[in-house]
């Protein structure tokens, strides 16, 4: 603005572009909160994580006999499939002796080489 622009004209309008300013700040505000309570609904309503690995388990004669140790996002586990806990899995490879899959390698996460 000029110096020839009166005083109070120039409060006047920056008054205005104040109020524009806090009107926006206010409305991003609002915005930020119902993003956040979005947010934070649906953390509460997640389901739970699945576990990280899965036994495949094979069934010759109708009967299920455990058949090898995958990950949890592995394709190649079939339909008859049972969450494994992290020690569960670990004992199913190491102490049970049951193989783990050559795809997913659930043996190099669960540190067994």
């Amino acid at each position: 603005m000029s110096e020839k622009t009166p005083r109070l004209e120039r409060l006047r309008s920056v008054r205005e572009w104040l109020v524009w300013q806090l009107r926006r700040t206010d409305e991003t505000i609002a915005e930020l909160e119902r993003l956040e309570a979005a947010a934070d609904r649906a953390a509460r309503t997640q389901p739970p994580a699945p576990p990280g690995w899965k036994l495949a388990m094979q069934r010759p004669g109708g009967r299920p006999t455990p058949d090898a140790v995958h990950t949890s996002d592995c394709g190649m586990t079939g339909t008859h499939t049972k969450p494994l806990t992290r020690e569960q899995a670990l004992r199913a490879i190491t102490e049970e002796g049951i193989t783990a899959c050559p795809y997913c390698r659930p043996d190099t996460d669960l540190g067994v080489l």
